[in-house]
């Protein structure tokens, strides 16, 4: 037996492909969404064939692990560069007029310290999604919500947006960092349908952990190998589905972290792109940058392609208990990207414009700039560049 993610559309709007195609799922009658209707069935061969008979059936895939993009060490940090604060003014929270009140920020995450002093004030919407309770005992949820919208500890700012009000914490991820794509689609969901205005993530489609399953169960390694790439396409294309059903009038912002998988300290050619769900069409992808002898450059760590960058080496937030400590991943840079999403969700809406993936995704990448980072970064560097709060009125 199998846990499948199954994804149906009992309303008509939405058509299944008469034959297979990379294009995603496209409605029957342009402009007409609907939420999405997925269900988790444990099925063997011979019901998997029954399951697709189903007309109202879109997609199915087999449940994936899923990991935290665990912070990374780093032993050339520049320690006079890297002082408590240094992503806030590099993307330039500390002369922003926003402060992101009335933004509804979520994360899907290792929970939180709910009784983190950085988060006072701040109202904590919570769903647990692991059966461990909401509490952060890993540490890195706590610190990502710091950095977004944390408030000062003794003396050190921490937060991007400091007087966002709202946090949806979705623990998708165990204390030990893992999970699995069922819960993480639901997540999407829950944090949809609580009115959020972002979603950010840091957490990937574990293929190898998957691949490690399969050979326990009996699997020869190859067949293993080419069935956990196929789920994990399938778990992909399932989740850009969910994005494509949703409202576009209401659909949250994605935001997720690009992995942190590549090994630049031992070869300059170990690299690779955005890890998945990151990589999903309809996903903001966070690379994280540090500074370098001209400039901000990629992290060693950072995988390759990111939408845009932000601060994601040295970062000084929340632990897991009342203080602070430092972390370096493309999660840390995450958090930024979330602040800085806050601030132009309260810029937007005092515009009077609308607040959706598409309008906060246009507004992101509009605002982003390649002042600070080093010049020879390319495209697959930096992407569109590195993020930046409002600073006066949209363009």
């Amino acid at each position: 037996m199998t846990r499948f993610i199954v994804l149906r559309d009992k309303s008509g709007n939405w058509q299944r492909p008469s034959v297979p195609t990379i294009a995603a799922i496209e409605p029957t009658r342009p402009g007409e969404a609907g939420q999405p209707d997925i269900t988790m069935l444990d099925l063997d061969p011979r019901q998997l064939r029954e399951a697709s008979n189903d007309p109202s059936l879109l997609a199915m895939a087999p449940v994936v692990p899923t990991r935290l993009l665990a912070p990374e060490p780093l032993d050339d940090l520049r320690a006079d560069e890297l002082v408590p604060g240094w992503g806030q003014r590099a993307i330039g929270a500390d002369r922003t007029h926003m402060t992101g009140k009335g933004a509804r920020v979520a994360i899907l995450d290792t929970g939180v310290a709910t009784q983190h002093p950085c988060l006072e004030g701040v109202s904590l919407i919570a769903k647990d999604f692991t059966d461990l309770g909401i509490d952060d005992a890993n540490g890195h949820g706590t610190h990502v919500a710091g950095t977004i919208l944390g408030r000062d500890m003794g003396g050190i700012r921490i937060g991007v947006a400091r007087g966002t009000d709202t946090l949806l914490v979705g623990k998708t991820l165990a204390d030990t960092g893992h999970g699995t794509s069922d819960r993480f689609l639901a997540a999407v969901l829950w944090a949809q349908s609580q009115g959020a205005d972002v979603i950010g993530f840091a957490l990937s489609f574990d293929t190898a952990a998957h691949i490690e399953q399969l050979t326990a169960e009996g699997y020869p390694m190859t067949l293993a190998t080419l069935a956990a790439v196929h789920a994990n396409r399938g778990n992909l294309r399932i989740f850009e589905s969910v994005l494509r059903m949703l409202d576009p009038a209401t659909r949250p912002l994605m935001v997720g972290a690009v992995g942190n998988d590549c090994l630049r300290t031992i070869s300059p050619e170990f690299e690779t792109g955005p890890s998945a769900p990151a990589a999903a069409r309809g996903v903001v992808s966070i690379g994280a940058v540090g500074p370098g002898d001209k400039g901000l450059v990629p992290a060693a760590f950072s995988n390759a392609g990111p939408t845009l960058v932000a601060p994601g080496v040295g970062i000084v937030s929340a632990n897991a208990s009342d203080g602070v400590r430092s972390m370096n991943g493309s999660s840390m840079a995450l958090a930024h990207a979330l602040g800085v999403a806050a601030l132009l969700t309260q810029h937007l809406r005092a515009d009077g414009q609308p607040v959706n993936a598409q309008s906060l995704s246009n507004a992101l990448i509009r605002s982003a700039t390649r002042d600070g980072l080093a010049p020879h970064l390319t495209p697959v560097d930096r992407g569109h560049g590195l993020v930046q709060a409002p600073r006066g009125p949209l363009d």
